[in-house]
């Protein structure tokens, strides 16, 4: 039982040897996917593991350089890991054991940590089904990817969550492994770019069988949250 951990990766020579430091494990294969990096990326990388994987040409974005990362990979576990974001201790090894001793298991997910706290996934309504998780502590079956995937380039920040809604509505199983696998950075895209998100949420939402009603409230929730985000910044 191999995990495949795939880092699309492009000028993160600040953080990219502690994420690939929590990929090294006897349980995984790491794919670094760069998108011609020019800065000390790549060499940090190498020194960090030796053994890692760096497949460097130009992608169209971060969920291209995830699909030819899953296309090259040679795991029965596909998983994907921000290059600003790392496993906790022991997270691999706790996976591969899982799935091994759980041979039912098509995808399994677990809680991220955040500025030093735990967070597990939404729940009721707002978890659209309970399929609504953490990409960068997700790890699914390399069946089920290449059955409900790949990523949809049409959706160039949220491609997971218009994964996982079709994945699970279609009948996978999802599994919840209520640990603290990944430690995750805030400030992606989804985080800077929040009316651009909310908008392709709904769309995602749509898209995938929710009401138009329902896709609504969360594209008006999202911006409405966004908003008192950006007031209370300024009035620090």
């Amino acid at each position: 039982m191999k995990i495949s951990v795939i880092t699309a990766v492009w000028n993160a020579e600040k953080t990219v040897a502690r994420c690939v430091e929590s990929a090294k494990s006897p349980a995984a294969e790491h794919l670094l996917m760069d998108n011609r990096s020019t800065d000390r990326t790549l060499e940090i990388a190498r020194s960090t593991d030796p053994k890692i994987r760096i497949i460097s040409e130009p992608d169209k974005g971060i969920y291209d350089a995830m699909n030819r990362g899953a296309a090259k990979a040679q795991g029965d576990i596909l998983a994907w890991l921000n290059a600003d974001d790392y496993y906790l201790p022991h997270t691999l090894e706790k996976v591969s054991a899982y799935f091994a001793e759980h041979p039912e298991t098509e995808l399994l997910h677990g809680n991220i940590r955040v500025n030093g706290r735990t967070v597990r996934p939404a729940s009721g309504i707002a978890s659209f089904g309970g399929f609504r998780v953490f990409h960068p502590a997700v790890f699914v079956r390399r069946e089920v990817f290449e059955k409900y995937g790949p990523f949809d380039l049409n959706y160039p920040i949220c491609a997971d969550l218009a994964f996982f809604l079709k994945a699970g509505r279609a009948g996978v199983r999802f599994t919840h492994l209520d640990e603290a696998l990944t430690d995750f950075a805030i400030g992606g895209v989804s985080t800077k770019r929040r009316k651009a998100t909310a908008q392709e949420v709904r769309r995602i939402l749509e898209a995938n069988g929710f009401g138009g009603c329902f896709a609504a409230f969360w594209y008006y929730a999202m911006r409405g949250r966004a908003l008192a985000a950006e007031i209370l910044k300024r009035n620090r």
